[in-house]
């Protein structure tokens, strides 16, 4: 037998965050995504929690989130690639991350070299 739950709200009788098996449901959740052309003119393709992306240069971008993260101890996952210049290769976490803001991450090609990519795609998990 299958069950479902529709709810327009999931919250306690208290109005508190419900748990699941002993964790906050909160913390089980992408508090913020965005997957954006980082070539050209750069632009947002999808986002929740995202309010923009600011262009710093070749290979470099900052994420500005809507609403802050509680505390700057978030891990983030990130994918990129499909450039005609040296194709995919790795992304760079910021050393500088904060409540509002990641970045700047650093796209870079097989060299090393930093260039735009046309894909860029983040995910960011934590309380």
């Amino acid at each position: 037998m299958t069950s479902s739950v529709v709810s327009d709200n999931f919250e306690t009788s208290t109005g508190a965050i419900p748990t699941l098996g002993g964790d906050s449901v909160e913390t089980r959740l992408c508090r913020a995504w965005v997957n954006f052309n980082g070539t050209g003119t750069v632009a947002i393709r999808g986002s929740y929690n995202v309010s923009s992306i600011t262009d710093n240069g070749t290979g470099k971008y900052t994420i500005s989130f809507t609403t802050a993260m509680t505390d700057a101890n978030y891990s983030t996952c990130l994918y990129g690639g499909g450039t005609t210049a040296g194709g995919y290769s790795r992304l760079d976490n910021p050393a500088s991350v904060s409540t509002t803001a990641y970045g700047p991450i650093l796209t870079r090609n097989s060299s090393d070299v930093e260039i735009d990519w046309l894909y860029v795609s983040l995910a960011f998990f934590g309380n």
